[in-house]
């Protein structure tokens, strides 16, 4: 009877064994690896699988691009009398950064309505450091300049101004130059620009930068034209505006200057679409302490004058002297009509 039940166990023992061995292997499901947290793939730690063939009308889906956050671009519909150096003036460029933006636009031949792209760069982090590396790209026109004239105001930042004479023989526009600030090994560099378009012939303006806080505690700054436009011959876009009855008053330190006068076209004369004066202050020692522009508020006709007053404060010692500069461009004829 015992070897009747030993057998009857081996017997089953035998069969549990057995039965696994000849059943089916299961269907592994492909394996998802978990990203780890330093973003670095790991290799499976079993053998490679086989791969499962996909069906014949499988369409393998197209993944999205990754899409890079940038700013919204910034686009200026062209005005009546808009130029390139109207409109940096706008938006704080300079006329050789939307030549560059906007390299199919001729600057001479820019219609009513021309649409230009603006390069308006994000302004500077305040928590950051004020300097970046930069490489200039441009060849200057003019190579002995004089050091910027450079002044710190109230928020920490810098007003700098360098006067360009022209000594070309020719008129000139659209004159702008970069500012550059070195601090030890690192520099930053912002774009001047002028208060009139029009630089005539063996007159002087000033370029003028303002370098945004914070600034080095040390720090030295130079300066160079790096775009300008030659006035063609017989070109009559500017008219003959001319200067009369000014006059400079000084307060009792010198640091404000009250300028008045008035601004006249020659009878005959096209009438022009704006009047500018440029009004730019030295102090004794021929440092340039402030700038001042006036806007006419219309037209200027043949044969009429207007008056405008101009006040200047400056940014350093008492003002010497000041010099204007008046700019009236033609009004822009209009279109013959059939």
């Amino acid at each position: 009877m015992q070897k009747t039940l030993l057998v009857c166990l081996l017997t089953l023992i035998l069969a549990g064994i057995a039965l696994p061995a000849c059943a089916p292997a299961p269907i592994l499901e492909p394996l998802t690896a978990s990203p780890t947290r330093d973003s670095t793939l790991r290799p499976y730690p079993t053998s490679t699988h086989t791969a499962t063939p996909l069906p014949t009308d499988y369409v393998t889906p197209t993944s999205s691009p990754t899409v890079t956050p940038t700013m919204t671009p910034v686009y200026y519909a062209v005005l009546e009398g808009d130029d390139f150096y109207s409109v940096g003036w706008r938006f704080n460029v300079s006329p050789q950064q939307i030549m560059t933006a906007n390299p199919s636009v001729n600057p001479r031949a820019m219609g009513v309505g021309t649409t230009l792209l603006i390069p308006i760069t994000p302004g500077p982090d305040p928590t950051a450091t004020p300097l970046v590396e930069l490489t200039p790209t441009a060849t200057p026109f003019f190579t002995d300049l004089q050091p910027p004239d450079c002044y710190p105001d109230p928020q920490g930042g810098l007003w700098c101004f360098v006067l360009i004479t022209n000594n070309t023989g020719k008129p000139v526009e659209n004159l702008s130059g970069v500012i550059t600030l070195h601090h030890g090994d690192e520099t930053l560099q912002v774009s001047a620009i002028m208060p009139l378009n029009l630089l005539p012939d063996g007159n002087a303006l000033p370029l003028i930068a303002y370098i945004q806080p914070p600034l080095p505690d040390a720090y030295t700054v130079n300066a160079r034209v790096d775009f300008l436009l030659p006035v063609m011959p017989g070109d009559q876009r500017y008219l003959p505006a001319t200067i009369t009855q000014q006059t400079l008053e000084l307060n009792a330190d010198g640091r404000l200057a009250t300028v008045r006068g008035r601004v006249s076209l020659p009878a005959g004369q096209p009438a022009a679409r704006y009047a500018w004066v440029n009004a730019t202050a030295f102090d004794a020692e021929g440092r340039i302490v402030a700038v001042r522009r006036w806007d006419s508020p219309g037209l200027l006709s043949g044969g009429t004058e207007l008056p405008f007053t101009l006040y200047l404060y400056s940014l350093g010692g008492p003002i010497e002297r000041v010099d204007l500069l008046v700019e009236a461009p033609a009004q822009a004829e209009a279109p013959d009509e059939d």
